[in-house]
């Protein structure tokens, strides 16, 4: 009797694209695409769940730009204010003379 050694095939996502691909075309066979692709049916199943799943979630999103997350958005706000303050610091340090050292008594 022969012994098979499997081993596990990791495939890249541009290979999974292209099993998807393959195992939806018209008059195609699972096992054939299994067979092609060295993975098993589960592998297969898994594969076009990942698909849906990622198809699904990208049509949710719908048209246009997606949104800006709003903590982000509040986060540049303070950045930009922050900014606008260190720079009328600057400037006011830039023009301002010098003041004279400042005498201690204790």
């Amino acid at each position: 009797m022969e012994d098979r050694v499997q081993r596990k095939r990791r495939l890249t996502p541009e290979q999974k694209w292209q099993v998807f691909l393959g195992a939806s075309r018209k008059n195609a066979i699972d096992a054939e695409v299994c067979r092609r692709w060295g993975i098993t049916p589960w592998q297969l199943r898994a594969i076009r769940d990942r698909v849906k799943d990622g198809a699904t979630e990208a049509l949710a999103k719908g048209p246009g730009r997606p949104r800006k997350d709003l903590k982000v958005a509040d986060l540049e706000r303070e950045v930009e204010r922050t900014s606008r303050g260190l720079k009328e610091l600057a400037i006011e340090n830039t023009l301002l003379p010098p003041s004279p050292p400042c005498r201690r008594t204790w």
